[in-house]
């Protein structure tokens, strides 16, 4: 059988009453790989780091970096190419990029990186989609691995248009932040777009490991440009599209024409499975079993040399008179349903918060820290409930509280199976 991908689904209900009102449905796909060999070529790297090396960094934070730095150079393979990026109130090139032959070389630039100055992100940025564009490669994988500690001033709209354009050249980007000081809001912006995501490192231990860990993801990409098609019957939509594995976000979903909805999911990182939830507007229907979603799964396998593949999936539904329907919604829906409007509570509780709305943001935190104690997630739902708290007593919550929640709830599912209908 030729290497693929499976499309799974399960509805938050297969039966629905025969109402004269629209209805919510939630699906849950499961994305998974077959076949894939395990000796299946692995494309190209094209990587370049981008330090933040401003005098926030000094000490054990640049030294974390100069090792993980080193311990990049010693991973990539004689096919891979690495550029090296640092700024502080100007940017520099460290490493042009390049093959890493000469990795003793490489390892002495890195070693002679200081940390002064101030802050200015976009010329590091600017920098980095200039040297990722250097290398002629016919395929493989371009990343942009972005850490700051600080927060940039003034040049936050070219950052993010800068990240835009790296996107839309294929380049995705991955900005990680340590400590409270730096901008979430910015970095979340920047990586709202396929093949981009941030992530929280608490201390500076963490470095090395999260930054070794983000290149063996980006080594074992083995399915490239996947974009899911929905194509809703008449009356219906497409209200959100949300992943929840391997982490919560907010997928953009674009209504390409009447009834059609597509969304690009970038890369696939690993061959674990991949997990989504769909909301799905179903219009009145007379009883009956009746087609509702039409999904479509394009991409390619550049490492088996299979390209435009696809993977089709109809979901059908059910409706009943209303006295024969339960209203139970499937538990395995229902657990991933719970993470994902916790995720949700708390970042509208944010955007709350930047309006000015003290009141609401604060319910909107306890209700989320109400949800986390409710699947479990104690030591996570303690830190929400503190910050509502404090916003509730002095109108602001710590930088440091509102990381840990935001990137808490985001990584809800990381370490959790898929459950195997168990739940």
């Amino acid at each position: 059988m030729a290497p693929g991908i499976q499309l799974r689904s399960t509805l938050s209900r297969s039966l629905l009453p025969d109402i004269t009102e629209e209805q919510l449905v939630y699906v849950l796909l499961e994305v998974s790989a077959h076949g894939v060999p395990t000796n299946i070529s692995k494309l190209p790297l094209n990587l370049c780091l981008v330090i933040d090396r401003s005098s926030s960094m000094r000490g054990e934070r640049l030294q974390q970096v100069k090792d993980a730095a080193n311990r990049i150079v010693d991973m990539l393979t004689d096919d891979d190419y690495l550029s090296l990026v640092t700024f502080n109130d100007r940017a520099e090139v460290v490493i042009p990029a390049q093959r890493p032959q000469h990795r003793p070389d490489l390892k002495r630039m890195i070693s002679g990186i200081e940390a002064a100055g101030g802050t200015e992100m976009a010329t590091g940025m600017a920098l980095a989609l200039q040297e990722t564009q250097r290398p002629l490669m016919g395929r493989g994988v371009s990343r942009i691995l972005l850490l700051t500690d600080g927060r940039t001033y003034g040049d936050e709209g070219r950052c993010v248009e800068i990240a835009r354009r790296a996107q839309g050249r294929g380049v995705g980007l991955t900005a990680l932040g340590i400590g409270g000081e730096w901008n979430e809001d910015l970095l979340e912006t920047m990586s709202a777009r396929e093949n981009s995501r941030t992530q929280y490192i608490t201390s500076a231990a963490e470095i090395t490991q999260i930054f070794t860990d983000e290149v063996k993801r980006m080594h074992s990409v083995f399915a490239q440009d996947l974009q899911l098609r929905a194509e809703v019957r008449p009356g219906g939509m497409l209200r959100s599209l949300d992943r929840v594995r391997p982490f919560i976000a907010t997928v953009p979903i674009v209504e390409e024409k009447d009834l059609l909805w597509t969304s690009s999911l970038g890369d696939w990182p690993g061959t674990d499975p991949q997990a989504f939830l769909l909301e799905v507007v179903v219009p009145p229907l007379p009883a009956g079993d009746h087609p509702l979603v039409r999904l479509t799964l394009r991409y390619s396998l550049p490492g088996a040399n299979l390209m435009n593949q696809e993977g089709n999936l109809v979901l059908r539904i059910g409706v009943r008179p209303s006295a024969n329907i339960s209203y139970e919604v499937d538990a395995t829906v229902r657990h991933w349903l719970e993470r994902l409007v916790a995720y949700r509570l708390q970042a509208g509780a944010w955007q709350d918060v930047e309006a000015g709305r003290i009141e609401e943001a604060t319910r909107r935190l306890q209700m989320a820290g109400t949800r986390l104690f409710e699947a479990g997630q104690i030591d996570l739902a303690r830190t929400v409930q503190e910050e509502a708290t404090r916003l509730s007593r002095s109108g602001q919550t710590s930088a440091e509280g509102r990381k840990r929640i935001k990137y808490g709830t985001r990584g809800l599912m990381q370490g959790e199976g898929m459950q195997e209908r168990e739940v």
